[in-house]
């Protein structure tokens, strides 16, 4: 092209007008730029587009940095999708929808998940990422997008807690991870991660986040039960010896132990299983009441009438718990780790005289985990693209930097754990990190106790039989067993 300028510039460089000479070679500039814009055509795509879900709500784009480029829809918590924008010009255009509870309106998730698409989408031209937030509402709307795949648009990604996983897996919503080339990605992670994700002999979902039981205690009033800090108890057993000395050596307004039962976190610890399955496997059974069932609750009750345990442990929370702590009235908190970041604020140097410790194992030197996990649902369209966006989001870089921000969890990659961050024992804090980290291969999710699959109801029903018979027993002189038995006949309704 500068050849063609520079012919045309010195022939029209003898002509007499020059007014004429310069208006010849601006008119002819311009019609060679704009022949050569002309030419420049965008590229198509490699593959047929996937159109993101219509829905009748009108599609907000947002613009700038942090915003999947400017095309990322955005939707209120709880509220119907909306559909991506397309940018013009661009054909072929791939949409992936993801799915998540409660990441909108959280600044620091929003700002991570954005900067994540922003940087797919500057390595993948020819992709969009629509991010939709439902709160407490996302298990309900995808149970009913996946049960009308035809009628009700269904997400590409979705972030389950291992509870939700275990239930849609077993209705054969989601994705067999091995089918897809997923699991080998199973060597980067905590094996139990992993496991964790499993229904049957199906992998269902890549671990993301994890936390588990921490226990915290008051350095000054252990010292005070004549109590060695560097002996916590390991065992149920092994505290059950050092409660005496809690009661007597303290104060009359000082209670031994918070801890705040969990119905299916305390069976998990036993290796008590709550159901089994016919040899055929087309019934279920309750499995309780049972020995070691009503030896559990029993333990519970026996301890709350001791005073071992806080009574109003099991119907107030952890704003309760921490305002007791800070106020020297509690020995020790068991699954205690959130009341550290309200104790260093509210007690700075009572948080740096707090001892923090493994929490209590049982039978089956087992703890509960906190679980959350990605899935594909095998509804979706491009379940291939899904998985490739999935593994740069869950990269051990990006596990890492969102526990930083996200309060007590740990990342799930192995390689994550290496890190300062989570090996550090600088303080109270720290050291919760590094012993969740260091439990997690003695963890399990408790919900795994749960048969599946169920009706979100039904799940419900199950739970709050539990509920009311643990509340029974921890208020009142009802007999366990009794307590149990009542929960039984209503899973024996449901299992039927």
């Amino acid at each position: 092209m500068n050849d063609i300028f520079s012919s045309m510039t010195h022939k029209f460089a003898g002509l007499a007008n020059g007014r004429v000479a310069l208006f010849l070679i601006l008119s002819l500039l311009g019609i060679l730029v704009l022949g050569a814009c002309g030419n420049e055509t965008v590229a198509p795509a490699n593959r047929a587009s996937s159109p993101a879900a219509a829905s009748g709500a009108t599609p907000v784009a947002t613009g700038g940095a942090g915003t999947g480029s400017g095309i990322v829809a955005q939707g209120v918590p709880g509220g119907q999708p909306l559909p991506t924008p397309t940018p013009p010009a661009v054909t072929n255009r791939l949409v992936l929808t993801i799915w998540t509870a409660g990441w909108k309106g959280n600044t620091d998730y929003e700002k991570f998940l954005n900067e994540q698409i922003d940087n797919y989408r500057s390595r993948n031209r020819n992709v969009t990422v629509d991010w939709q937030d439902y709160g407490d509402g996302l298990a309900q709307k995808f149970e009913e997008a996946a049960a009308n795949p035809g009628k009700t648009p269904v997400p590409d990604i979705v972030l389950f807690n291992a509870s939700d996983l275990y239930q849609f897996g077993a209705k054969g919503y989601l994705s067999d991870l091995g089918q897809l080339g997923g699991t080998t990605l199973k060597d980067d992670y905590v094996p139990s991660t992993f496991e964790g994700l499993r229904v049957g002999s199906i992998y269902y979902g890549l671990p993301w986040q994890a936390s588990t039981r921490v226990t915290i205690i008051n350095k000054k009033l252990w010292q005070q039960a004549t109590l060695d800090p560097a002996k916590p108890p390991k065992t149920f057993a092994e505290l059950d010896t050092m409660l005496p000395s809690m009661i007597t050596k303290t104060g009359q307004d000082v209670t031994s132990a918070w801890f705040k039962p969990d119905v299916l976190g305390e069976f998990l610890m036993e290796d008590l299983p709550l159901y089994s399955v016919s040899g055929d496997g087309s019934t279920k059974q309750t499995a309780f009441p049972s020995g070691g069932t009503t030896e559990k609750w029993q333990y519970f009750q026996t301890k709350r009438k001791q005073g071992a345990f806080a009574k109003d442990a099991l119907s107030k929370g952890y704003a309760d718990a921490l305002k007791k702590y800070t106020a020297n009235q509690l020995v020790m908190v068991m699954d205690g780790a959130p009341l550290l970041p309200g104790l260093k604020n509210s007690s700075p140097e009572l948080y740096k005289d707090t001892l923090v410790v493994p929490h209590i194992v049982g039978k089956a030197n087992l703890l509960p985990m906190n679980l959350q996990g990605w899935v594909i649902p095998k509804a979706s369209r491009q379940p291939q693209d899904a998985l490739a966006f999935l593994k740069v989001l869950n990269s051990s870089d990006n596990q890492l930097a969102f526990a930083k921000f996200s309060g007590l969890a740990v990342p799930t990659q192995k390689k994550a754990l290496t890190d300062s961050f989570i090996t550090g024992q600088d303080d109270p804090l720290a050291q919760a990190r590094s012993i969740m980290a260091q439990s997690l291969n003695q963890a399990k999710p408790a919900e795994s106790l749960l048969p599946s699959p169920l009706t979100p109801a039904n799940r419900e029903k199950l739970l709050a039989a539990l509920n009311k018979g643990l509340n029974t027993i921890w208020t009142t002189d009802t007999s366990p067993a009794a307590a149990l038995q009542e929960a039984a006949n209503t899973w024996k309704e449901v299992l039927k």
